[in-house]
């Protein structure tokens, strides 16, 4: 231990001896970009990088970006209106054009595959340029959520269509009259990734390194900095040991065990900043059983609601959040942070033992059962050791674990075949309260968008009819009521067993400032020097 430390503080010298470079910054991602392409992908750190180059229309917390203002003019119709002072990094204007032919791009398949908002954009039937700096959403039945959608769809240059034509017809299959698209190569090159954001590309590599440039014609807030380095460094150690030697200035998701030894330093801190993200355990509730399931009385006990309350009443929630993550974890008591107004606010989910064991022997499990327990490996914070608690939690009261931890590509493959009966996830709520469980625990309704991820294989009218009332209504007061009645039943049937709310965590130079975001992004436009 004596020779760690005299090894960080011998670091600790060397770093601080330099002179601070204020006009680079370098930041260390735990996870690596999959490309600049904004369309594609929708992983947190493809995000963090392409929204230096490339705005949508609606920021992040739901307010106005490229779009100034917008307003239902029927239940199926939404006007916008643009702003006028913003130009692409080419010089070129933004105008309503560009709108289209993005979203023209997003529905365009790409041998065959979808983009991120393929799916979501279906409910659109037109988009109609109304003048240079006014675009109008035509739906086919209302579909609100579309604002908070618009967050996504990254805005290109139409000069990429080599058009004559000032207009751009939209239609559903992203052919939209013959335009020409830029591919991902494009992107990865450079030649494509024009955007309007406040830095430009300079390098992109596969490995998850990028390196960016200021925009001097930023429309918004001029960039602190003047070029923006980023790698991955997938491992936590060597995340911290490059900050410590001086090679980044702010890392990503340092691990909890890190945090003494920042709190204690002069020269470097940590930012924490809840998130918008629920970890959860998902249970496979169909009566015909589940899979990695062994009971004396069949393999379906996920099914009754007795065990299902009897295994979130043997965990300990708050023991987690302090023990595992030192404070840094918020308890769950319902599927969705209360981050934004629309969240409603279930009471506490309880905590007994006795009770847990009693309701396990009243459904006709007093010897419990076994169960296959799936782990992510590698993509929540503490992930390991949140198995072993979940596991430990539930062999108090009869129910034998076994932990089967998947990297992340395994996982999702079986998880999306149906394979796993038992598992640990996690889902960020970019849309609000309302989008984890109108996708987890909907019955599947492609016309509105829901359930689409249901792994619970979860049943129930009441449910379906609150949440399928949520996703037409466009007045925000009546929404919040549908919201609050759909979460309040998802809380009592427990298809899943909410485990806690995760916060994000960014290690960096104590002379600089971070404001931390709950969408869990790393943004060199949230970093300045104190």
């Amino acid at each position: 231990m004596k020779t760690v430390l005299a090894a960080i503080t011998f670091l600790f010298v060397i770093l601080f001896s330099q002179d601070a470079r204020a006009e680079t910054l370098r930041i260390a991602f735990s996870s690596a970009p999959r490309s600049i392409d904004p369309h594609p992908f929708g992983g947190t750190p493809t995000a963090s990088l392409k929204e230096h180059v490339f705005e949508a229309l609606v920021a992040s917390d739901d307010g106005p970006l490229l779009a100034r203002s917008w307003r239902w003019i029927s239940p199926v119709s939404l006007e916008v209106k643009l702003r006028g002072d913003v130009f692409f990094h080419n010089g070129a204007p933004f105008t309503s054009r560009d709108v289209i032919y993005s979203a023209c791009r997003m529905m365009r398949r790409v041998d065959g595959r979808r983009n991120l908002l393929t799916n979501s954009m279906g409910p659109i039937d037109d988009i109609v340029a109304v003048d240079d700096l006014t675009v109008r959403f035509e739906f086919k039945t209302p579909y609100p959520l579309w604002i908070q959608k618009m967050k996504f769809l990254s805005i290109l240059s139409s000069e990429h269509a080599n058009l004559q034509s000032k207009t751009i017809a939209y239609d559903e299959h992203g052919d939209c009259g013959g335009l020409n698209y830029p591919s991902r190569q494009d992107f990865e090159t450079g030649s494509a990734a024009i955007g309007t954001g406040p830095y430009k590309l300079d390098r992109f590599a596969s490995t998850g390194e990028a390196d960016l440039s200021k925009n001097d014609n930023y429309w918004g807030a001029k960039p602190v900095w003047d070029t923006v380095q980023i790698r991955t460094v997938t491992d936590a150690g060597d995340r911290l040991a490059g900050l410590i030697a001086g090679n980044f200035d702010v890392i990503e998701n340092p691990k909890t065990e890190h945090l003494p030894l920042l709190s204690s330093s002069e020269r470097l801190t940590y930012t924490s900043v809840p998130s918008w993200r629920s970890i959860f355990l998902v249970l496979d509730v169909s009566e015909d059983g589940a899979k990695g399931v062994r009971a004396g009385g069949g393999n379906a006990p996920l099914a009754d609601i007795r065990v299902r309350q009897a295994m979130s009443m043997a965990i300990d929630r708050k023991a987690i959040t302090d023990n595992l993550f030192l404070g840094e974890a918020t308890v769950a008591n319902q599927f969705a942070p209360r981050y934004r107004a629309d969240a409603p606010n279930m009471p506490e989910l309880p905590y007994s033992r006795e009770k847990a064991i009693a309701l396990l022997s009243e459904a006709g499990y007093p010897g419990g059962f076994e169960i296959d327990f799936y782990v992510p490996a590698d993509r929540y914070a503490n992930w390991d050791r949140v198995a072993q608690a979940v596991a430990q939690y539930l062999s108090r009261i009869g129910i034998k674990i076994h932990i089967k931890s998947e990297n992340w590509p395994d996982f999702s493959r079986k998880r999306r075949a149906g394979d796993l009966g038992f598992f640990l996830y996690g889902w960020g709520h970019p849309q609000g309260a309302a989008q984890m469980i109108s996708f987890a625990f909907a019955s599947p309704n492609k016309k509105l968008g829901l359930g689409s991820a249901n792994y619970s294989n979860y049943r129930n009218d009441q449910f379906d009819a609150a949440i399928g009332a949520w996703a037409v209504e466009t007045n925000a007061l009546r929404a919040r009521t549908f919201l609050g009645a759909a979460m309040g039943i998802a809380v009592n049937d427990l298809p899943g067993i909410p485990l806690y709310y995760q916060h994000t965590i960014w290690a960096h130079r104590a002379d600089l400032h971070v404001n931390g975001r709950q969408d869990e992004r790393t943004s060199a436009t949230r970093v300045s020097p104190r």
